[in-house]
């Protein structure tokens, strides 16, 4: 299994590489007014608009990091969690990893090359249920990225 890398805060988290549609650079995102202080906007994609969700603000109540390696990972929301598409702002997501099924099934976690070791979760652990309710619609693209 492929695991794409992130870093929220002091902590490090993998995410399966089969629920990201895609991982982009940072670039400007549409205001979403009335949204929580934790969404940093609206995403347009050519697949619609997408709620971004800046992770360290969400976990830390510190924004992320305007770093080389921050990106926005774009991911489909199932139907129980919304459905549409969701991206999450996240530091250092630009790193990938190769998880076997004997290591996954020991292990919940994974050894970086810097020797730490990163959890392997869901998106959803990230980003709880209760607060996808709060999530502003998307809408459709006007202007892929």
């Amino acid at each position: 299994m492929l695991v794409l890398l992130l870093r929220v805060g002091a902590r490090h988290y993998g995410l399966d590489a089969r629920h990201v549609v895609e991982v982009v650079p940072c670039v400007p995102l549409q205001p979403a007014p009335g949204a929580p202080d934790w969404i940093a906007g609206l995403l347009q994609h050519r697949d619609g608009a997408a709620p971004v969700v800046d992770l360290s603000r969400l976990h830390t109540g510190a924004p992320a990091a305007a770093l080389l390696s921050t990106r926005l990972v774009l991911l489909r929301r199932d139907a129980a969690h919304g459905g549409g598409l969701i991206a999450l702002l996240a530091e250092g997501a630009t790193q990938i990893a190769r998880l076997d099924d004997a290591t996954r099934a020991a292990d919940a976690t994974i050894a970086l090359p810097d020797g730490g070791r990163a959890q392997l979760v869901d998106w959803t652990d990230l980003v709880p249920t209760a607060l996808h309710e709060s999530l502003p619609a998307g809408r459709p693209a006007s202007r892929p990225v």
